[in-house]
């Protein structure tokens, strides 16, 4: 992967419009099992009130296998780059070698699929500069991402920045 925290305005901008696009996308996905649905049983239907049931119903039925269907694809969508980067982690946690937690991180081959995932990826990083001492280059990335983060994520990055903040003052004081 490149690391090129400058541009996740821009990253952010693409993510949201891909979502949108997949929303569409889930829409007719959605509106075609219905209609091939309503197709196969309309032949069997002899009533108007058996036509509505059998609209009714087909949503429901519809509504219950697109949901599964998408929750499954969208859960799997992202799950090689969260894989690979939670064995980094892991293997850092193990031998606590933030050098080699860091080129890991940088020499990524999967490309995260959501902004979550890029979120995770560039926390990660922080947190190698941060064990590395690179303090500066830390609380540059963590405002980077406080910049495009959620408010859930915005509070727990300004935390990690007043940690690093008071270690780096802790460790000046010594």
């Amino acid at each position: 992967m490149i690391y090129e925290p400058e541009n996740l305005k821009n990253i952010r901008a693409i993510y949201e419009k891909r979502d949108k696009w997949l929303i569409r996308l889930a829409f007719i996905f959605w509106a075609v099992l219905l209609f091939i649905y309503v197709n196969i049983v309309n032949p069997y239907v002899k009533s108007t009130i058996g036509f509505l049931g059998i609209v009714f119903g087909g949503i429901f039925v519809t509504s219950i296998v697109y949901f599964f269907t998408v929750s499954f694809i969208l859960m799997r969508r992202g799950h090689q780059f969260r894989k690979m980067n939670n064995d980094i982690v892991k293997e850092y946690q193990e031998n606590k070698n933030g050098e080699l937690f860091l080129e890991k991180l940088l020499a990524m081959d999967m490309k995260p699929k959501d902004m979550k995932d890029e979120m995770t990826w560039y926390l990660n990083i922080a947190t190698a500069f941060n064990v590395l001492g690179k303090r500066n280059e830390c609380i540059a990335l963590f405002k980077q991402l406080e910049e495009v983060a959620t408010e859930k994520e915005k509070e727990y990055i300004q935390n990690s920045i007043k940690f690093v903040q008071e270690k780096s003052e802790k460790d000046d004081t010594n």
